[in-house]
């Protein structure tokens, strides 16, 4: 499968003000030296606890937060863009919002939130606008009378159809859809999950699907990366991460999945809360709660071991 999206060394700092005159600068490093490849076609699942940096990857990855590294998409790298050649990759790459409320802007029409990214990308011809916007209606199961109306009159369902189908618009190859389900309820998510499937196919979409479901992911991604405080610390194909998990973190995450055939007694339990990544742990991040650490998890950090051709992982339990 040939390379979409090419990550390599990638950090993301946060400055972080602090003391009585906000006069001590601190950082947050939200990303930690992350190298990861997206294939063409495929659906890559992103997952971890709460703050660990998945959508600041998201954001990284579509340069919508100031990062340091390379990230390489269709071979170039998109940090050294210039204003025209960003404003021609945001026609390929796109971005679907965790929270369908507040990602919408609640002044505007259907018709004009559709309308309005085609207007900035140069598409002022009314009746391609108008061929565009009727054509994503009906791929997403949204009606034409739903144009007129505003988005404070929709379910939070349709408004996350609406933001997919906005997405969309522009007819872009690569989607980063950051918790796009995690908003909505039970029965509404596995509607936008099939619908996301079927998109894929249809539209030969490439998506980084960001999410902390793991059941979630497991039905709809190729490949599974696992994120711990800003780092990827295992990637594999969905079999082979839940049926030959390495990571002890993976397998804590795998563990707490509720099913109705696990016992409670197989849960593994993580001990402690996430340190911050102000302040992260020394060598290992992930030392300060792991059951099976070592002496040499707190003094240097693990290299990434490849488990097969498909299968990584970051922890000295395999070097």
């Amino acid at each position: 499968m040939k390379t979409l999206v090419k990550i390599e060394d990638l950090n993301v700092y946060y400055p972080v003000n602090s003391g009585i005159w906000n006069t001590n600068k601190e950082y947050i490093h939200a990303l930690n030296n992350i190298s990861l490849d997206i294939k063409k076609g495929e659906i890559l699942g992103l997952v971890g606890e709460s703050g660990c940096g998945k959508s600041t990857l998201g954001k990284a990855i579509l340069r919508l937060v100031d990062s340091q590294g390379k990230i390489e998409y269709e071979e170039e790298n998109i940090l050294d863009f210039k204003a025209s050649e960003l404003k021609d990759f945001r026609k390929k790459s796109q971005m679907i919002f965790q929270n369908p409320y507040s990602s919408l802007d609640p002044r505007m029409t259907i018709y004009k939130i559709l309308r309005e990214p085609l207007v900035v990308h140069g598409i002022r011809d009314k009746k391609e606008i108008d061929n565009r916007i009727n054509e994503i209606i009906e791929l997403t199961g949204l009606n034409r009378e739903d144009l007129k109306r505003y988005p404070h009159e929709f379910s939070g369902g349709q408004r996350q159809r609406i933001a997919i189908a906005r997405a969309l618009i522009l007819k872009p190859d690569f989607l980063v859809a950051d918790e796009p389900v995690s908003a909505l309820d039970v029965s509404i998510q596995a509607q936008i999950i099939t619908l996301l499937k079927d998109l894929k196919e249809k539209l030969n979409l490439t998506i980084l699907f960001i999410s902390h479901d793991l059941g979630v992911v497991k039905y709809l991604c190729d490949r599974i990366a696992v994120m711990y405080l800003g780092d990827i610390v295992e990637l594999a194909d969905s079999k082979s991460l839940f049926e030959e998990t390495k990571h002890p973190y993976t397998k804590a995450l795998i563990s707490a999945v509720p099913s109705i055939h696990k016992k409670q007694t197989q849960e593994i339990k993580l001990e402690g809360d996430l340190p911050s990544p102000k302040n992260p742990p020394k060598g290992c991040r992930f030392n300060t709660r792991c059951a099976q650490v070592q002496e040499i998890c707190s003094q240097k950090e693990p290299a990434i071991t490849k488990i097969s051709n498909s299968h990584c992982v970051r922890c000295f339990l395999y070097e």
